[in-house]
């Protein structure tokens, strides 16, 4: 069961209904209990158990570190303990919150590790086996891989780090706890949330609203426009190109373009589907897109594609090296050695080639997705630490930048550049990167697109025009977006206008959808990650 199936749709509303019937102070048990029932009911009963331990020996270890605390504030506050009594104890105590804390960490992030990395491991075992013995082969299902293991276990270490750092205090309830990890809408494939403002949602035990129904409804219709009417069918294409014999340069563009249009629509439709699931039940998960592909820089998209798990690393990766003491002790070496300038670009360097490189492994365990985090770790590199230099050559050129074609030009040159990453990962490996690069360069032939059989590639001439309408109208409700609320709107213009755009977008949905015998419509790219 995914987020685009009728078996989904039912559960929703059998969940809702339920929830909202049962007394307040027992929803939350509602939805632990529904969350524990979608988790089977999405993948397979033997991920559970890997879900319900890793929450356990977080919720386990940050009250260990809480506990720590109580001690040691008691400990100072007995008659007799002077000064140095105190700061041995301080010291005591910081060492067991630290062992607590990294014991906690390399199960957490070691069991994440085994799950990323297990297909390079049984590639080298069949590697190793094939040099003594023909025909050897490595089960790959020896090791199991729960479902959204990634978004789980980034949201637990979240939550156990901004304890270690006192942010806030430990939640005392396991089962409280195991809620904020389990929940539904948001465990497969995110939003990487935060405890202090979902697990703070969750208490809340909201009472009825049917504008929250209303509004939750509307976007899980907008959700599956994306992914099945838009998506899908442009996944169609994308896959027959990328996975059939090279093209024509010429197609190769095309596809790239496709391609970054075909993941923002299937990963932001899921957004939108779990995040109108949740607010249908009176619990806001927090946005993971806001018009990435309105951004003017790199920095900027990154602020608004995927922006918890950009926030994630921000704040639990790129900030600690940047403020570690060995990065504190390199930037005095440096300040030593090279210029103020030189200083200052290698201090935002080092932390932004780590967190880049760390993202890039999140994505995916090949060379590839090393060079995918080299590639954006260096652009925004650049943008950062050159920013000043960038304006005085504006200035120089004479450009306006607040100039409508100013901003246009930047908007097409990010775009570019995320579609110049993606090349570096949709292939499938950077032989493949290698040979598009090549046939767009050496082999463009454009008169491609004048022939019939163009439409050969997974998708025909009804497709196209679908994805044209398609593509416009959320081209359109994104401008729109970026300046008003849509939904108050919509709202404001009457009852009649909302339910009659509400049962239109139900049957675009179930005529122009992707979808049928043969065909996997379940499947989500992140997902994978």
């Amino acid at each position: 069961m995914t987020v685009v199936s009728g078996a989904f749709l039912l559960f929703l509303l059998i969940t809702i209904g339920i929830y909202y019937a049962c007394p307040v102070q027992y929803r939350w048990q509602v939805l632990l209990a529904a969350s524990l029932v979608f988790y089977v009911l999405a993948g397979k009963w033997q991920f559970l158990p890997c879900v319900l331990l890793t929450a356990f020996v977080v919720w386990s270890g940050a009250l260990r570190l809480s506990n720590l605390d109580d001690e040691l504030k008691t400990k100072l506050k007995e008659p007799g303990v002077d000064k140095q009594r105190k700061k041995d104890l301080r010291a005591t105590y910081k060492s067991l919150r630290k062992r607590t804390l990294i014991g906690v960490l390399v199960l957490c992030i070691g069991a994440l590790c085994v799950t990323k990395f297990s297909g390079v491991v049984i590639s080298a075992l069949e590697g190793i086996a094939s040099i003594y013995s023909q025909g050897v082969h490595v089960d790959p299902t020896i090791l199991l891989m729960p479902l959204g293991i990634s978004y789980y276990t980034f949201s637990t270490v979240g939550y156990l780090l901004d304890v270690y750092w006192h942010r806030y205090p430990c939640e005392q309830s396991y089962p409280r706890f195991l809620l904020y990890t389990i929940y539904f809408p948001h465990i497969l494939q995110g939003p990487i949330s935060r405890y202090n403002r979902l697990g703070a949602s969750l208490k809340l035990d909201a009472h009825f609203d049917e504008r929250n129904l209303v509004h939750g409804g509307e976007r899980i219709i907008w959700g599956f426009f994306k992914k099945l009417v838009i998506a899908d069918r442009l996944n169609l294409m994308v896959t027959t190109v990328y996975n059939g014999e090279p093209h024509a340069g010429s197609i190769f563009l095309v596809v790239m373009v496709l391609d970054a249009l075909m993941i923002y629509m299937d990963f932001s439709g899921y957004m939108e589907i779990v995040c109108g699931a949740s607010q249908m039940l009176g619990v806001e998960l927090e946005e993971n897109f806001n018009h990435p592909f309105f951004s003017r820089s790199v920095a900027e998209f990154w602020r608004r594609w995927h922006m918890t798990l950009g926030g994630w690393f921000k704040d639990y990766v790129y900030y600690p090296v940047s403020v570690s003491s060995w990065m504190k002790k390199l930037n005095r070496k440096n300040a030593q050695r090279f210029s103020k300038r030189v200083t200052r670009v290698i201090s935002v360097a080092i932390p932004c080639l780590i967190t880049w490189m760390l993202t890039g492994l999140w994505h995916g365990t090949g060379p590839n997705y090393v060079c995918w985090g080299i590639y954006y770790g260096v652009l925004i590199t650049i943008s950062v630490a050159f920013q000043e230099e960038f304006e005085q050559l504006d200035e120089h050129l004479g450009i306006n930048v607040e100039s409508r074609s100013w901003k246009l030009f930047q908007m097409l040159r990010t775009f570019c550049i995320f579609v110049g990453g993606r090349v570096l990962t949709s292939p499938g490996n950077l032989a493949n990167t290698a040979m598009v690069f090549r046939n767009i360069f050496f082999n463009l032939q454009p008169w491609q697109w004048f022939d019939d059989s163009i439409w050969t590639y997974g998708l025909t001439r009804d497709d196209g025009h679908i994805l044209f309408i398609s593509l416009l109208v959320v081209l359109v409700v994104s401008i729109m977006q970026e300046r008003m609320s849509v939904r108050d709107e919509i709202d404001r213009r009457g009852t009649l206008f909302k339910w009659a755009l509400i049962y239109i977008g139900i049957i675009v949905v179930i005529v122009f959808g992707v979808y049928g015998p043969g065909y996997d419509a379940a499947k989500f790219i992140y997902m994978q990650y």
